[in-house]
């Protein structure tokens, strides 16, 4: 699957934006986690490894499994132990919230030796106290782009390899749309609210849905909204220095108002508390027809979509049509959460760390990763017997390469900001809120919190 490696090509810029960010945490003076509970004993055993040495047996914890691939955690954690019989891999903080789970055990300084991280504030924050490793010292590291080791270096450090790159698509149960008249998917803002008020019409399910419970996904309808009504008119990146230095204008076009209002009407109901997993349940049980949502949920709602039709075929993805009739898409863009190697104070902890990181980043091994959750990897050395994607999500990666695009701003935003954003526009979802209300309160908070 060549067409695969010009997705690297797509967030060049990455860096450029992304890695110049300032960290909003304060400074503190740099420690180091205790070992981890459970990490030997008093007289710890000892095992033969494949390297013919012998190791102190050691219980590693991760923090990197996601609800969307964690049956395929059992393949890759036997596969591991197999390896390196001397070391217990642990999964931590699998259904909890990823952020709030990291921020705990970085408080009792007990940090997870692997973890899940994305480039905000507290993660920055972590850095510059000394707690994460640069993982340009490893030799996976060779096989990142430049652009994606920019968007997640921080002072100097390099935080962790992303899981992939993330983009946002439009999902569709074709089955559904057939009823409702539609052969083919929308292809602009106008005909996907046609195709809205059709379905609504004409079958007895709802038209489309977003996990607006997560943040990520709740700001990327509006923001996919903006990056249509204003990227042309701006010029590529002029969107995401305004929104980083606090100048972007959201008030300016109205015709962003009235998509947001438009699209917010036909929400299925109960979006803005939806999850991820909700979405996914939702299309499995037939009762929504299409849903905005970020690549990396492709595998689980393809399949969900193909059990609702009992044909695998009816699963459909598309660039969100948010743009006018006669223009291309413009799409939001993203590289992906990345995982860290935390530091150690037990030597044997922090070399079983190490062990597994470079393991993890084989292709070998991150294929169950990335096949378990149909996302588009980056690492150079996955090759075609690697990467199995989606056919829906396959066939829209060309369109997608050749895209117009801004990069996922929850990056560029403050959390007053993001946090106040998500909350306005639940409540237009919802129908609790007017569009115009929204908006302009998202205006005076983008100002406030840059002032503050």
């Amino acid at each position: 699957m060549r067409k695969m490696r010009k997705m690297l090509a797509l967030l060049l810029c990455a860096g450029m934006i992304l890695g110049g960010i300032s960290a909003c945490g304060s400074k503190e003076t740099p420690t180091q986690a205790p070992a981890q509970e459970g990490s030997k004993t008093e007289e710890p055993a000892a095992t033969p490894a494949a390297d013919g040495e012998e190791h102190e047996n050691v219980t590693l914890e991760v923090c990197i499994v996601q609800p969307d691939w964690s049956d395929a955690w059992d393949e890759m954690e036997k596969k591991f132990e197999d390896e390196y019989p001397w070391i217990d891999v642990v999964s931590v903080g699998v259904q909890e919230n990823q952020g709030e789970f990291l921020t705990t055990r970085a408080t009792a300084n007990d940090l997870p030796a692997i973890t899940q991280i994305n480039n905000n504030p507290s993660v920055r924050a972590l850095c510059e106290e000394g707690k994460i490793l640069d993982a340009s010292g490893f030799s996976v590291s060779a096989n990142v782009p430049d652009s994606y080791k920019d968007a997640y270096t921080y002072n100097g450090v390099f935080m962790g390899i992303t899981q992939g790159a993330a983009f946002t698509v439009l999902f569709l149960n074709m089955d559904i749309l057939k009823q409702a008249g539609w052969e083919t998917p929308p292809t602009n803002f106008d005909e996907l609210i046609q195709c809205c008020e059709d379905i609504e019409a004409k079958t007895d399910v709802a038209a489309i849905t977003v996990a607006a419970n997560k943040t990520t996904n709740c700001w990327m309808v509006w923001e996919g909204i903006l990056a249509n009504v204003y990227g042309d008119e701006l010029g590529f990146g002029v969107y995401d220095e305004q929104i980083k230095d606090g100048t972007f204008d959201f008030a300016k076009n109205p015709r962003a108002t009235e998509m947001l209002a438009a699209i917010s009407s036909h929400m299925m109901t109960g979006t803005s508390s939806m999850t991820e997993d909700d979405v996914t349940a939702a299309f499995a049980d037939g009762a929504v027809a299409m849903a905005i949502a970020g690549n990396w949920t492709a595998a689980n709602i393809c399949d969900a979509i193909g059990e609702a039709a009992g044909d695998p075929s009816a699963a459909a993805a598309v660039l969100v049509p948010f743009n006018e009739a006669g223009k291309d898409p413009w799409i939001s863009v993203s590289p992906e959460d990345a995982f860290a190697c935390t530091v150690q104070e037990d030597a044997n902890v922090a070399e079983a760390a190490k062990v597994f990181y470079e393991w993890v980043f084989q292709p070998d091994n991150f294929k169950i990763i990335q096949n378990a959750r149909g996302t588009v990897p980056v690492l150079t050395n996955m090759t075609d017997e690697h990467i199995v994607l989606p056919d829906a999500v396959a066939e829209i990666v060309p369109a997608m390469n050749a895209a117009q695009y801004v990069m996922m701003s929850f990056n560029l935003l403050t959390s007053e900001f993001y946090d106040s954003s998500c909350t306005a526009l639940k409540d237009v979802y919802s129908g609790n809120m007017k569009a115009e209300d929204a908006v302009a309160s998202m205006a005076d908070t983008l100002k406030e919190s840059h002032l503050n």
